[in-house]
């Protein structure tokens, strides 16, 4: 990242880690669970999670039985990671390195890897070449990388949340969607990814082709794709919640095979 952005997320940690702890609502009814399926975490796997943020879902992987290294390139974020993790009586190897940093990426074992996770944060990167290339050849044979994103096609800075009342029939219908103008060509935007953050930082929407197109180029095959959405739940009375349209999923999760 440049040294801007990275001093941005500096500042947002502390604020981040409070907020999300060891999983906000988002994260553990939509990203954990996917990631869960596709990362299929066995005892004795030796995983990396980049960008771990406070590492939430590194300790979620370390519970499992994963032997897990993580790193970030807020060391505001890796500070407040260890602190969780000690307290949690759990051992996980965190170091302070810049997602587009690929010979820091490298540095940490090539081939050595049975899974790489990059849990909602590739969206942060630019570019984000350098990391599938070091990622790829991080990976032992047969290894996973699974990350996830904002969905591209619908959650992006770019997304109008819609509310409608209709008379259908004789009754009033709401309904729930959202209007997408900008898809195709990638932008830049800043974005704030929690209520009341204190800053915003860089986002970079990619469409789904350019993503699938650079992960292929550094030598990835795709097997595994989910797009969790909320379920139909009791009445909420927040009409811009994504709980509000369960039809139109937020985010995606992908899967990708070093061959």
């Amino acid at each position: 990242m440049s040294s801007d952005a990275l001093s941005i997320w500096s500042r947002n940690a502390a604020y981040w880690d409070e907020f999300l702890g060891e999983g906000n609502e988002f994260q553990l009814q939509l990203i954990m669970p996917a990631t869960d399926r596709l990362l299929a975490i066995q005892p004795g796997m030796r995983v990396l999670d980049m960008a771990c943020g406070n590492g939430n879902y590194s300790r979620r992987m370390a519970t499992s039985g994963a032997s897990v290294v993580a790193f970030d390139g807020a060391a505001p974020f890796i500070e407040r990671a260890r602190e969780r993790t000690a307290q949690a009586n759990l051992q996980i190897d965190y170091h302070v390195i810049d997602a587009t940093d690929e010979a820091a990426i490298r540095s940490l074992g090539e081939n050595s890897f049975d899974a790489v996770v990059c849990s909602f944060a590739m969206m942060d990167f630019e570019p984000i070449t350098p990391a599938l290339r070091a990622v790829h050849d991080l990976l032992k044979a047969g290894g996973h990388f699974v990350f996830s994103l904002p969905h591209p096609c619908f959650n992006s800075n770019n997304t109008v949340k819609t509310a409608e009342l209709a008379e259908v029939k004789g009754h009033l219908v709401h309904t729930y969607g959202v209007k997408v103008t900008r898809y195709r060509t990638p932008f830049q935007d800043l974005a704030a990814g929690l209520l009341h953050q204190q800053e915003p930082h860089p986002l970079y929407h990619r469409p789904l082709e350019l993503i699938f197109k650079l992960a292929f180029e550094a030598g990835f095959i795709m097997d595994g794709f989910e797009e969790p959405s909320f379920p139909v739940g009791p009445r909420i009375k927040n009409v811009f919640t994504w709980a509000k349209r369960p039809e139109i999923p937020p985010a995606v999760v992908i899967r990708l095979r070093r061959a």
